[in-house]
């Protein structure tokens, strides 16, 4: 399983201190919120454009009306998108829409969200949250972890990550469920030693 570092932001002067802590990753994951969806307001589009990353970027979109979103993101170079299942009921089709762009597309379910097994046929990536979406520093919930072998049987080929509460404690459980990455914000960015505890972090889970 991988570790994938989370930044989850609220300013360009935050963004730019996050990615120079996370200046050894090859990839990041980056939380960008309306403020509608969830109560929390991030970064947005414009910001982000500010301060690209050099990494690959994994954006994980909870916004109403994620379509309009989509062509802001491949301008920015994103490799892949995530939008929230809860966020529209066109959830096919606008992940065919970012596929057309030439990212990846995935599909996020929050704890309490049903897997939905048509869009996760349209989907390259899904993300399990395992935290109600808007702050890092949660706690795991274990029940939506069953989601994992239910997304698996519907596409064996998707890659499935996990979101919220991953650190030293949880990452191996996270990991026993068959889950190809899990995102870390508060344990590896908001650490005192990233990298270290990324290895760490690595270590423990593929034990």
């Amino acid at each position: 399983m991988q570790i994938i570092p989370g930044i989850l932001v609220h300013s360009l002067k935050e963004l730019k201190e996050a990615l120079k802590k996370l200046s050894w990753a090859k990839k990041v994951h980056i939380d960008i919120m309306d403020g509608k969806f969830v109560k929390n307001k991030t970064i947005q589009a414009l910001t982000l454009k500010k301060a690209l990353p050099k990494m690959e970027m994994q954006i994980h979109l909870m916004a109403y009306k994620p379509h309009t979103y989509i062509n802001k993101f491949a301008r920015l170079g994103a490799k892949e998108l995530i939008i929230h299942a809860e966020a529209t009921k066109k959830r096919a089709e606008t992940l065919e829409m970012i596929r057309e762009t030439g990212m990846k597309a995935g599909i996020a379910f929050n704890p309490a969200t049903k897997v939905d097994k048509d869009a996760v046929k349209h989907a390259d990536t899904a993300l399990v949250m395992t935290v109600h979406p808007g702050h890092s520093g949660q706690m795991l919930m274990k029940a939506p972890l069953r989601k994992i072998a239910e997304i698996r049987r519907c596409n064996p080929v998707i890659i499935i990550g996990v979101d919220g509460g991953i650190n030293s404690h949880t990452c191996g459980l996270v990991a026993r469920t068959g889950a190809d990455y899990a995102v870390a914000t508060h344990a590896v960015t908001n650490a005192p030693e990233p990298k270290k505890t990324y290895k760490e972090l690595m270590r423990k889970c593929n034990r």
